[in-house]
């Protein structure tokens, strides 16, 4: 039988860790496409990146006033473009941003002092972010910095596999 000791250290750890990360990966994606209309948000998507390019040519051509006038036209779309991408990406996170919030207060309390992965090297202006105030070395990934690196691994793949990436 397999105790709590065996999910608190490596390699026990790793592979808990490795599949809530994928688990919850896996529930926002399917919540995602349920809650998104990803065609609607890729037509967005291009009006917002047409006015942003636009924008990085004004800088570079302050005085060109066709672009100007083009970037004063676009500007109403593309701020409703804006504005509505918010609002359809605030709606999952209004399933989500509570359970999550509880799942890291629970591992917290088992895992803060823990290391779940030692590094071949240091990385000492990342390793703030991962860990905090913990005693954890440079040298050394807790709960979660483990889980951010895979949670993101996980998403990458099952976006472009479910459909749900933004990118082409």
């Amino acid at each position: 039988m397999l105790g709590l000791e065996w999910i608190l250290f490596p390699p026990g750890s790793i592979i808990f860790l490795t599949v809530l990360a994928f688990a919850i990966s896996l529930a926002i994606i399917i919540l995602n496409k349920r809650t998104i209309d990803y065609s609607r948000l890729r037509e967005l998507q291009k009006i917002v990146n047409e006015y942003t390019k636009l924008q990085r040519e004004f800088l570079k051509d302050p005085e060109n006033k066709k672009l100007k006038r083009k970037m004063d036209r676009i500007k109403p779309q593309f701020d409703a473009a804006r504005s509505e991408m918010t609002k359809m990406n605030m709606k999952p996170m209004l399933y989500t941003t509570i359970p999550i919030l509880l799942i890291f207060w629970a591992l917290g309390s088992f895992y803060s002092e823990i290391p779940v992965l030692i590094l071949p090297f240091p990385i000492p202006f990342i390793m703030g972010y991962f860990h905090g105030n913990s005693a954890l070395s440079d040298q050394t990934l807790g709960y979660l910095g483990y889980y951010i690196i895979a949670s993101y691994f996980f998403s990458l793949i099952l976006q472009k596999m479910s459909g749900t990436s933004l990118t082409e």
